[in-house]
């Protein structure tokens, strides 16, 4: 059976199968609460009911579901999408007017905020669920909106469970696995690298909470016996830098997504754990693009010790090719930079409620990234940066990566975001910002006077705008949208 014949009846077989072979396993733990593979396949057969009771069979409805890291989240997506339901899975915590316009985007009827309540008391041990007459095969989730306002992506089921599948493999994981999940459920990360495979493989998912500081996190690393943790870079940092850190002798896979994972903390994360910390790349458009199977720091590993990205292999099913600033296609060359294009087998990117947003960011098939990179073979792709946060200044181009790794050698500096006002408001194209993170003492003629020594005058921001820290979405991406929010209201 190919992915795109897959759907989410195949997760519940898979379910199944668990709670008949492995009834007594712990297949999720959330702080004190453990549920065993037999629970969880009753819980859901018991809110499958509840869930048709409520007509969320009803053909071409589709549920928005508030989703947290918590059980009772992973109950109500598994009881909905096996009735055959497309459900829309959001931050428990958006708030109305996110609410609303992702409904609006992809005519979500009802909200559903899972709870314990949801499901009927047992009444004995729990009849076999019957199959849907419709299986579902697509659902949603919404981008984190960290440049502008979020959109909807249109996931195929089979395809995801493939990915999914796919990347489990790449990294290892089998039942007797504790996978750490600390970035939230809703996000294309946490559900394409912790949920999923967990669900497949047999492994015990372990939900930390979020949002949690260090403080909390260290514990969590601690206390679960985690083999494989999944987190971001600016998470990974918080722990290391918090000093709480204790030894964790089953870790044996360190995941880091959702930005840029620098050299630096790749080495300082080793050295302290002991664990390599690989380097994922994807999307929500694709779920898991390429991984670093490889260790570059490891001599006995056959990385790229001298790369200051690592090369990372393709995940199976998904392709990648290289165009030029001006589109033009180019051979392959190991040496050569360009902007990535992908396609993945079974499906073709699609937006809710904005159909011509995904055929504009098509060519000939392909999918337009956004992302610089090369690809040494064409199995493994190494990511440079981003193409769509070049700016003009005056018909020449600044690198915002160039600017922020400039301003962050300046005393003081905890973080930086360099960025162009968005389109549309006042100042768009020739002007751009950089917000910045300092200590106490930071002035904004200082850092001016720091990047002015490195930098040409025109690669110089037009205003620093300082701050104690810089807000975040919920997989740690530094929260853009929302800074020029407040330097606008």
């Amino acid at each position: 059976m190919s992915a795109a014949d897959m759907s989410a009846a195949d997760l519940l077989t898979t379910l199944a199968w668990r709670a008949a072979h492995t009834p007594r396993r712990t297949a999720l733990e959330h702080r004190s609460t453990t549920v065993t593979w037999e629970e969880l396949y009753a819980r859901v057969t018991r809110a499958r009911a509840r869930h048709r009771t409520a007509g969320d069979r009803t053909p071409g409805r589709r549920v928005g579901l508030l989703g947290s890291n918590h059980p009772d989240t992973v109950v109500a997506l598994l009881a909905v999408a096996a009735n055959g339901t497309e459900a829309v899975l959001h931050d428990a915590r958006a708030t109305a007017h996110e609410r609303a316009r992702t409904a609006a985007l992809a005519t979500v009827t009802t909200w559903h905020a899972p709870s314990p309540d949801d499901e009927p008391p047992p009444t004995g041990p729990p009849a076999a669920a019957s199959g849907p007459e419709r299986p579902a095969r697509y659902f949603g989730l919404v981008t984190s909106g960290t440049g502008g306002e979020p959109k909807v992506v249109r996931k195929h089921w089979g395809v995801t469970l493939a990915n999914a599948a796919a990347f489990a493999d790449a990294a290892g994981y089998g039942p007797d696995d504790r996978v750490l999940c600390t970035t939230p459920l809703h996000h294309a990360y946490a559900f394409g690298v912790a949920l999923l495979p967990a669900l497949l493989t047999g492994a015990t998912l372990v939900l930390a909470p979020h949002p949690a500081g260090p403080a909390a996190l260290a514990a969590a690393l601690r206390d679960s016996g985690a083999t494989v943790v999944q987190s971001v870079p600016f998470l990974y940092r918080a722990l290391l830098d918090a000093g709480r850190l204790t030894p964790a002798p089953a870790l044996r896979v360190c995941v880091s997504a959702g930005e840029p994972l620098t050299a630096e903390l790749a080495r300082d994360w080793r050295g302290k754990v002991g664990v390599p910390l690989r380097d994922q790349y994807g999307a929500t458009e694709f779920g898991q693009i390429a991984f670093c199977v490889d260790d570059p720091d490891d001599p006995d590993d056959p990385g790229s010790p001298d790369e200051q990205a690592p090369a990372m292999r393709l995940m199976p099913g998904i392709e990648a090719r290289l165009r030029t600033e001006d589109g033009r296609l180019l051979e392959h060359d190991p040496h050569a930079s360009g902007e990535l294009y992908l396609r993945q087998d079974g499906t073709e990117v699609t937006y809710w409620g904005l159909p011509g947003l995904g055929r504009a960011a098509h060519t000939d098939g392909w999918f337009r990234t956004g992302d610089t990179g090369r690809l040494p073979t064409p199995r493994t792709v190494v990511v440079e940066g981003r193409t769509t946060r070049r700016i003009s200044v005056a018909g020449r181009k600044v690198d915002p990566d160039e600017v922020e790794r400039a301003v962050r050698a300046a005393p003081g500096v905890i973080e930086c975001k360099v960025a162009a006002p968005p389109e549309g408001t006042e100042g768009h194209g020739d002007r751009f910002v950089a917000f910045v993170a300092v200590e106490p003492g930071v002035t904004e003629t200082g850092l001016r006077r720091h990047v002015a020594r490195t930098l040409s005058s025109y690669k110089v921001p037009t205003r620093f705008h300082l701050r104690d820290a810089l807000p975040r979405t919920g997989t740690g991406k530094i929260h853009l949208a929302r800074l020029w929010q407040e330097v606008t209201a």
